[in-house]
This record gives C-alpha cells, structure tokens and sequence, in this order.
C-alpha cells in the first residue's frame, strides 16, 4: 500500500510508504504528488539494484524554447541516448523523464538516467553525449547542468546515497507544472524494464 503522511515540522516533505518502507519526500501540501509516478519511479530504481550492486544515476534537465503539443522530441531523444550509452558501456539502462510548464510558454524535461554503477562512475559521458543530441534534435534548446547530479548507489554499503536519490527523484513527481490534465499526452515516461 502507497501511503503518504506528512512530514510533521517540514513544510514541504512527508514519507511515502512504498513496500512497506517509510521513504522521505518532496511534497507540495497544496498540489499533492502523482503516485503513479512516485511508485514507478521506486520500483525502477529497485529493479535496477537488484540488476547491478552499484547504480549510478545521473539527473538532466532539457530545455525547448517553444511549446510543442506531444512527446516526440524528448521519446526520441531518450531511444538514441539509450543506444549510445547502451553501445559505450555495455549497461542496462532505466531511464525516467518528467515533462513540466510552469509559467514558461516553453515546457522543459527532468530526466534521470540509470547505470550500472560499475562502468559509469561520472557524469561526463552522460552529459557530453546527452548535450550533444539535445542539440541535434533542438538546435534552439539547451541542456541545464543542475548541480549535485550524480548519485552512486550500492546495494550493500551506506543507504544515505539510497535514500538521498529516492528523495531527489520524488521531485520527479510533484503536481505542480505537470500538463496532467491534458490529456492529449502524457507528462511522463520511463523504462518499462531493465
């Protein structure tokens, strides 16, 4: 059962019950979360721990400079990524991305990229080969490097990097900037499996 009980001094977090474990939270008491997202999100995170002891995620964030009413640029983006990296470092690969608008006409990507953490060890191959592309696809768009965007994990050392991430990739589904009643398309898409 996926619960959500709000932190009781911290405005914006809560804790999202997801297999029976209490998992920190960002949380936006007015807007709420997608959960839909939320649980994904976990359990593709789960699935690819259980593929690799070490997982390397590494977060991107896309930006267009005009609205455009569908997908295809970012579903596009992410199957000639997948074949690049899946080429240089011989990895399974879960990806997620998350489209939002705020106040912009523009709408932009968060995406998060996971990799066995045995091969992938930083973000340059990552960001060079992902900077490139969106550049190809979008010759107007730009890639915004965020800061902190590498997280390695390992399936038996510290949960601190685990837990770190969960939290991070809960941003992944706040309500709020999310197109989610429209519903000519989707405001998210991920690996189906691994």
């Amino acid at each position: 059962m996926c619960t959500i009980t709000l932190h009781p001094s911290k405005k914006f977090l809560a804790f999202f019950n997801h297999n029976n474990e209490e998992h920190l939270i960002f949380y936006y008491r007015e807007t709420g979360v997608i959960k839909k997202i939320l649980t994904r999100t976990f359990n593709l995170l789960d699935l690819m721990i259980r593929n690799y002891s070490k997982v390397s995620v590494i977060l991107l964030q896309l930006h267009t400079k005009e609205n455009t009413k569908n997908n295809k640029l970012i579903t596009g983006f992410i199957q000639k990524l997948k074949q690049q990296l899946k080429s240089y470092y011989s990895s399974k690969i879960g990806y997620l991305w998350v489209r939002e608008r705020h106040k912009a006409e523009a709408p932009h990507y968060h995406v998060a990229i996971m990799l066995s953490g045995h091969v992938c060890q930083s973000t340059f191959v990552v960001d060079t080969k992902s900077q490139t592309l969106w550049q190809t696809i979008i010759p107007n768009g730009f890639s915004y490097r965020i800061r902190n965007r590498i997280y390695r994990i390992s399936r038996n050392g510290n949960q601190s990097e685990l837990r770190a991430v969960k939290l991070r990739l809960s941003y992944f589904a706040k309500k709020h900037s999310k197109e989610w009643s429209n519903h000519t398309f989707n405001c998210f898409g991920m690996s189906r499996s691994v």
